[in-house]
């Protein structure tokens, strides 16, 4: 019963976080989305794991978790070292960001699937920001959607698959400002930050994930493309 009553409290601050997020009005400080991000995501998805007496997930895979965990290391042949997919994650985003923002830099224009440009820091003062924003968005979105949504769902439907599956639609929904490719390449790179948190069973590994793509999205590339303005 409270898991519903949860479930039905995170769906509305979910909707909570959508209004007023979209089109022109997404162009805010920030700090401001910072803000929005802990208010509608992380803080909630605190209080409502310690509602139902579930912080210890922080630290550890939940056992309703473990099933998805089997099923998905069955599928692709076993599990991953949590230190070793984020070496090489990391890798590969820095290395391949960096290339990017040479060709930005060349054609003196964002590319990327989807439109991200309402977001991107537009002068040097903005890249702390970027830096602001790459944490909170990596933190607070994953407690939200990687942890209290799949979570939440298992204890109501009994299927924590099904959960991430729900979980990985909100999350693409969420960027719904980035047009549709941008919401399919989102919700893509949910389903991905979710099966690196199962097939690890640590889920700092999915925040820290998610902060590097945050951070070459909104600091390396800005910052290497030639792109920013001085001064607003």
């Amino acid at each position: 019963m409270i898991a519903t009553a949860l479930l039905i409290a995170a769906i509305a601050c979910f909707h909570a976080f959508l209004r007023g997020y979209g089109g022109s009005r997404i162009r805010r400080r920030f700090a401001r989305r910072a803000v929005r991000h802990w208010l509608w995501f992380g803080m909630p998805a605190l209080l409502m794991l310690a509602s139902l007496g579930r912080i210890e997930a922080l630290a550890g895979l939940p056992p309703e978790f473990v099933p998805a965990r089997i099923a998905l290391a069955r599928l692709i042949g076993g599990t991953l070292a949590p230190g070793d997919l984020l070496r090489v994650t990391a890798i590969g985003v820095v290395s391949g960001g960096g290339v990017l923002a040479l060709v930005e830099r060349r054609r003196r224009r964002p590319l990327g699937v989807g439109d991200i440009e309402a977001v991107l820091p537009r002068t040097r003062r903005e890249l702390p920001w970027g830096v602001l924003t790459s944490i909170s968005a990596g933190v607070s979105e994953e407690l939200f959607f990687r942890l209290l949504i799949p979570l939440l769902v298992a204890g109501v439907l009994g299927s924590a698959a099904l959960g991430f599956a729900v979980a990985t639609v909100l999350f693409g929904w969420a960027h719904r400002y980035q047009g549709r490719i941008g919401m399919v390449a989102t919700a893509s790179a949910g389903a991905s930050l979710a099966a690196a948190y199962l097939l690890t069973g640590a889920f700092w590994i999915a925040v820290a994930l998610h902060v590097v793509i945050d951070l070459n999205a909104l600091v390396l590339r800005p910052a290497l493309s030639g792109r920013l303005r001085a001064q607003a």
